[in-house]
């Protein structure tokens, strides 16, 4: 199976999982009478900027060739970095509106990723 077959099959197969699980409580909300489940707005903030960032890392670290320790040590950065950056800011992100959180996240998620594949690669190498 050609590589990106396999990437669009896993794609398919967790954008189907997140919208089963939404259908379900969906179910269970108007068969029970209650509201739906929805987490904060930083919660959901939280958890969505750095699987983005995740997901960007790993696509840059194999354009650059690098060996699997080297994408785990900057997915393992990248994600520490954004999480820092998250609660430390956490009450400015709660309130800022959607667009302009969106604006700040893009600038953010390319610093993050450049930051993290280029110094991860750059100790690498230093270390050899």
């Amino acid at each position: 199976m050609k590589p990106e077959t396999r990437d669009n099959l896993i794609y398919l197969a967790v954008g189907l999982a997140i919208v089963a699980v939404i259908v379900a409580d969906l179910f269970y909300a108007e068969s029970h009478n209650t509201k739906m489940w929805m987490p904060s707005r930083f919660a959901f903030r939280a958890v969505i900027t750095p699987t983005l960032i995740v997901y960007f890392v790993v696509k840059q670290m194999r354009k650059e060739g690098a060996t699997p320790f080297q994408t785990l040590a900057s997915v393992l950065f990248a994600t520490l970095l954004q999480l820092g950056i998250m609660f430390t800011f956490r009450r400015t992100i709660d309130q800022l509106p959607g667009l302009t959180f969106a604006t700040l996240a893009v600038f953010e998620t390319v610093f993050v990723v450049l930051l993290s594949v280029r110094g991860v690669l750059y100790l690498m190498e230093t270390r050899k």
